[in-house]
């Protein structure tokens, strides 16, 4: 977790500091052995699909790429064994025209002669608008686990390179739907007229959550804080919880159940808008947490599986797969 100073600090400013989170895969597929990757019809499919398993290819999980016609053929041959998947790729791209107010110089005579005026009229501009969707299955049932899409347009005239651009875009998106990711959030920490507190601020703005978290804690407990008004010990408690939610000197769970009990502290003395949010983010980071740890077990449990095939019985998908991504779409 790193904090990276975004804005200065000065006597009675805000601090914005940056935090990095991880996000788990919307799409988890990495976590099985065998992954075989199926395009549905079009030449978009197929293209998305070559490059959603050359994407797949340097990670730990066997990945080939199959037809329908095959996958069907060795489903019922009974060739696709326990821990595996199946991701089927639908890629489309569809040209539209979006009615567009524009301003052109039209000849316009008269008995004085003829000019050219500006004036406003309405042209049909060539929209292309790419859509795809990766639906994972089950490798030997067939069984539906997941599926989501992703989208990308671009509106111009230059129909051929829109085309170009709107399917990579669209490849970008699909093919990081499959990994997790990491995401610098900014954070707006609140100052107090309190030596204490600017001190703690510079010390996160430097980059050192875990002693700016220590300095603020030392502070909340002493005298001087409970001298302060209603709202300067919120702003003080609402520094901490931010500060306690990115102290990497803490075990996970413990540094949320610190920043939530400053967050809550916070709101009870003031119930700011900012505060109710910053419970929020926390909650939603400590999903994402809960989630990577999921897919880890999830992952041994199905390369365990994949090396034991013959002694352990196929079980039920991993619930934590699940969770994973978005609900299932059409």
């Amino acid at each position: 977790m790193v904090a990276v100073i975004l804005g200065s600090l000065g006597c009675g400013a805000a601090l914005t500091v940056g935090g990095d989170i991880v996000r788990p895969a919307e799409i988890p597929v990495r976590v099985f052995p065998h992954i075989v990757v199926v395009p549905s019809d079009g030449e978009e499919s197929e293209r998305l699909a070559r490059r959603l398993a050359e994407h797949l290819e340097p990670g730990e999980s066997d990945v080939s790429t199959r037809s329908a016609q095959q996958l069907e053929a060795m489903r019922a041959a009974g060739a696709l064994p326990a821990g595996s998947v199946v991701v089927t790729v639908r890629a489309e791209l569809i040209r539209t025209d979006e009615p567009t107010w524009t301003r052109r110089d039209v000849m316009e005579c008269g008995p004085l002669g003829c000019a050219e005026m500006p004036r406003s009229v309405v042209e049909d501009v060539p929209v292309i608008l790419g859509r795809a969707r990766l639906t994972v299955t089950d490798g030997p049932t067939g069984r539906r686990l997941q599926s989501a899409g992703v989208e990308a347009s671009e509106v111009g005239a230059d129909v051929m390179g829109m085309r170009l651009r709107v399917f990579e875009e669209l490849s970008e998106r699909a093919t990081a739907m499959v990994d997790p990711h990491r995401e610098s959030v900014r954070v707006e920490l609140e100052s107090v007229d309190a030596r204490p507190v600017r001190r703690a601020l510079e010390v996160i703005g430097a980059g050192d959550w875990a002693r700016g978290a220590a300095l603020l804690d030392r502070f909340v407990a002493s005298r001087a804080f409970a001298a302060l008004s209603p709202g300067d010990r919120a702003r003080v408690l609402y520094d901490l919880g931010e500060s306690r939610r990115f102290d990497p000197s803490l075990p996970p769970d413990e540094r949320f159940v610190h920043a939530s009990e400053a967050l809550r502290a916070a709101v009870r003395l003031a119930p700011e808008p900012r505060y109710a949010a910053a419970i929020a983010d926390l909650q939603a980071h400590r999903r994402a947490l809960v989630l990577l740890r999921r897919h880890r077990e999830a992952r041994d449990h199905n390369f365990r599986l994949g090396r034991d095939a013959d002694s352990e019985p196929v079980p039920e998908p991993p619930a934590a797969y699940r969770e994973g991504g978005s609900p299932p779409g059409p």
